[in-house]
């Protein structure tokens, strides 16, 4: 298991990232890295 961190967040913050889950189990961790990979993805298309 890789280390983990807390981080702080927003309560408006943490709903937001709830309603971009695409199945319940989706944990934050996991909805953070798409969008981080979807970004990158679009950065290099430039």
């Amino acid at each position: 298991m890789e280390d983990l961190a807390t981080i702080q967040v927003e309560k408006e913050t943490r709903k937001r990232l709830k309603e971009l889950r695409i199945t319940k189990r989706e944990t934050y961790d996991e909805i953070l890295n798409r969008l981080v990979k979807n970004v990158t993805n679009l950065k290099n298309k430039d």
